[in-house]
């Protein structure tokens, strides 16, 4: 099984024009009067300039308070940064709802009474668990337009009646006979964790509980990349298994007979992606019985 990568229009950004090596005139010196000081009007303003006085007095007069004073404005930083207060990780959590709530959910109560009497998405996205590469964030989806199974490296187990992986499977199923999903993507990305370990523990090497036995789905792909991706480095052969291990799962998807009678009656599209995070591209592959026309953005 090959991946069809070729045959992509790849739009790059029009660069400035080029610099002119003949050096350019100094343009001529405008006297500009000396813009006014500014008075303080209001009690913020009287406050803030109170307090950069108070400051100024301590820099001069106590160089260690001063650096300390440095390292509490630093630490202040970081913490307004990252999104993190005295409210710890949670208080994040809840400020971020706060957020969505009086963004999303209060902005927009016709798609939410909607939803209150059920869910009709087009489509069902197969993605890695990576906190890097969440679905809704790149493609800006809205609540309700896409049906998410996310796990390590994206994977899809072959149909295994009663037994395998029933987690993928249900979801699947559910979504294919009770949703009636329009298109299914399995979705892959750069300087994936699970195909690094795929790619790199020896048989029978593993030290985990789960993650070896769950990356046996990805064992054909190992095998294809070890065999044709024509090079020994690392990052190299993860490259190439990345999106071989999308089409692996693609495979692993005709094998569930309700899945296949859908694709051949043309009421069902399986495709494959790859997210790039490091270039910020994304490429998108129809597989039909096989893999065919791919696209990239």
């Amino acid at each position: 099984m090959s991946t069809c990568l070729g045959g992509c229009n790849v739009w790059t950004p029009r660069r400035g024009r080029k610099k002119s090596s003949t050096p350019a005139e100094s343009p001529a010196v405008v006297p500009v009067a000396e813009a006014p000081s500014h008075t303080p009007t209001s009690d913020s303003d009287k406050m803030a300039a109170s307090l950069n006085q108070k400051v100024d007095a301590l820099v001069k007069s106590n160089p260690e308070a001063a650096k300390k004073l440095e390292e509490t404005i630093a630490a202040l930083e970081k913490t307004y940064l990252s999104g993190e207060s005295a409210e710890g990780p949670i208080g994040r959590l809840g400020r971020g709802f706060q957020t969505f709530k009086s963004n999303v959910y209060d902005k927009d109560s016709a798609l939410f009474d909607k939803l209150k009497t059920g869910q009709w998405p087009k489509y069902m996205i197969i993605a890695c668990s990576d906190s890097r590469v969440d679905p809704a964030t790149i493609f800006g989806l809205n609540p309700g337009e896409a049906f998410m199974v996310r796990n390590v490296a994206n994977m899809v187990p072959a149909w295994e009646p009663k037994g395998g992986y029933p987690s993928v499977s249900s979801a699947l199923e559910y979504a294919v006979k009770h949703l009636k999903v329009e298109h299914i993507i399995v979705i892959g990305h750069r300087l994936c964790g699970g195909i690094k370990a795929l790619v790199t523990t020896e048989e029978g090497q593993g030290s985990h509980d789960f993650i070896e036995n769950w990356l046996e789905i990805g064992k054909p792909a190992r095998a294809a990349t070890k065999a044709v991706s024509g090079s020994d480095e690392v990052d190299e052969q993860c490259k190439f298994c990345e999106k071989e291990s999308v089409n692996v799962s693609l495979t692993n998807l005709l094998s569930y007979p309700w899945v296949k009678e859908k694709v051949v009656g043309k009421k069902l599209s399986i495709h494959g992606g790859f997210y790039d995070f490091v270039e910020g591209s994304f490429q998108v592959w129809d597989f039909e019985l096989n893999v065919s026309h791919s696209q990239k953005f």
